[in-house]
């Protein structure tokens, strides 16, 4: 839907429906406010402490928001002769302690800090001597290649698991049970061991925990790994990254927001010189908006790099389902050449949109008259990223979406209570390749791994996170034309080191499994 049209919510656990007046319901002007209010509160509180903790070590001079905002407001320029002297020592005590990779304060670096409609992306990356965003750095993924793999060599190990919802605890169950990280490595120094094994994570690492950039970082640093060993470790969209994407954090969790004003906020502050680039983002989660915007921080090097769906042998993995609708006129083989379409289409559409900042210029000065221009700026920000939102990621309650439907997951451990769904998954799988015969999907808990529609359907989200239900993890595994008559072998692998034959986690009418 459009901007200002009603924009429903579906909780991923009971399922309620909420409605709300408009694509970002928060950016309403009463409840920006309120936000604003909150964040000065945190602002002046826990989120300075870590400013004024850097500070004490290495001194930089940081203005709190709320006298920003009075000095935008009384009309003075948001940087003072003394403000750009300031700066001046602060490039140059950066430069002392190895901040900056250059031995002397360039012009480049000095428009690094001083422009206030340059992406903020810099402020983390090549320029600084650390180089934060390389550690959520994906492999490229080349769309038509990564994201269609039809012709598997016989006995290619394929894994995939889903939902992880910002639980590094079970993010790490999920991948020692998969059988592709050293049980014997650490979360921080991770190693990838499952040689040339696919694994596929159908999406919503985010909300809902504490842990969000952890799982992200780990889940990175097992993708390059896997790369140069031969395999791959594949990032599909959920419906809360395209939330995230939108600006819609209702669904975050106040530890995970910590997490982001730790290990991104906070440095901003620090490489930039200044908070003053919050204000844009009109005390609306800034760290974490700024982060997953298109155009955003984590867009080029992971985000551009995550897909929509994927086909890997005869299998199509995607978040939450897929319609013929999604792929027509579909992926096919014709004399030895791709016709593309199908996922690749979808994907390439999630990727030009998620890499472009269709806001416009960033106002990292904050240079605002009144409260209602940083309303307006923060609603524009999120109405232009609603309405180029491509349909793959968009939708909500009812919406046929990559990343919303439930129309072959719900209810949960049972047959789909739709009549139609059989007929519709059927027209899916034809359009997705000539010989998919499955559709593995997460985004609606269930109590285990199970299939359902003659086993076409098979959902995988466990609710593993602390923050949905705290199921068990468990692994749906593929081994490419591993039988006798080179049918595709089926198993779900649980975390006792059992392997289960698919055959036994199918459901049947609307029998419910526990």
């Amino acid at each position: 839907p459009t901007y200002g049209t009603a924009y429903h919510h579906e909780c991923d656990v009971c399922t309620l429906s909420v409605c709300c007046a408009g694509r970002s319901p928060h950016l309403n002007k009463t409840q920006t406010l309120v936000n604003l209010m909150r964040f000065y509160a945190l602002a002046t509180s826990t989120m300075m402490g870590f400013v004024a903790s850097l500070s004490s070590s290495r001194p930089l001079f940081s203005r709190t928001l709320p006298t920003a905002l009075s000095s935008a407001a009384a009309g003075r320029h948001p940087l003072s002769s003394h403000q750009y002297e300031r700066k001046s020592v602060a490039l140059q005590i950066q430069r002392q302690q190895g901040w900056f990779s250059t031995g002397s304060t360039s012009e480049d670096e000095k428009q690094l800090l001083l422009d206030p409609k340059a992406p903020l992306r810099p402020m983390l990356a090549e320029n600084c001597h650390e180089n934060h965003l390389s550690q959520y750095t994906l492999p490229p993924t080349h769309i038509g290649v990564d994201d269609y793999r039809p012709d598997l060599p016989k006995g290619q190990r394929i894994v995939a698991f889903g939902d992880v919802h910002g639980d590094i605890t079970a993010l790490r169950s999920f991948l020692v049970t998969a059988g592709i990280l050293d049980p014997e490595s650490s979360i921080e120094e991770p190693v990838w061991c499952g040689g040339t094994t696919i694994c596929v994570q159908t999406g919503d690492v985010l909300d809902r925990g504490d842990d969000e950039l952890a799982c992200f970082r780990l889940l990175a640093t097992l993708a390059r790994q896997a790369h140069e060993a031969g395999g791959a470790l594949l990032l599909l969209y959920g419906n809360h990254e395209s939330l995230n994407a939108a600006g819609l954090f209702q669904y975050a969790n106040p530890g995970g927001n910590m997490e982001f004003e730790r290990t991104i906020g906070a440095r901003i502050d620090y490489n930039y010189g200044s908070n003053r680039w919050r204000l844009q983002f009109a005390g609306n989660q800034p760290s974490r908006w700024a982060s997953f915007e298109p155009g955003g921080l984590l867009s080029e090097n992971m985000l551009g790099n995550m897909l929509v769906a994927c086909v890997v042998g005869r299998t199509v993995f995607v978040h939450a389902g897929l319609m013929a609708s999604h792929l027509s006129p579909g992926n096919s083989i014709n004399e030895g050449q791709k016709i593309y379409g199908g996922v690749t289409r979808l994907n390439q559409q999630a990727r030009e949109w998620i890499v472009t900042a269709h806001h416009g210029d960033n106002n990292n000065w904050g240079e605002y008259n009144t409260v209602e221009e940083v309303i307006s700026a923060a609603q524009n920000r999120a109405k232009v990223a609603s309405k180029t939102m491509p349909d793959c990621l968009g939708g909500g309650i009812g919406a046929s979406s990559p990343v919303w439907m439930r129309d072959y997951s719900k209810p949960n451990d049972a047959e789909p209570s739709d009549p139609l769904a059989k007929q519709k998954i059927k027209a899916a799988l034809a359009e997705a390749g000539e010989d998919v015969q499955r559709m593995v999907m997460g985004h609606t808990p269930q109590y285990k791994i199970n299939c359902a529609l003659d086993s076409m359907a098979w959902r995988i989200d466990v609710g593993a996170s602390q923050g949905v239900m705290g199921g068990t993890p468990e692994v749906l595994e593929i081994i490419h034309m591993g039988g006798d008559n080179d049918e595709d072998i089926v198993s779900v692998l649980t975390v006792g080191g059992k392997r289960v034959d698919g055959s036994e986690r199918a459901v049947f009418d609307s029998s419910v499994m526990f």
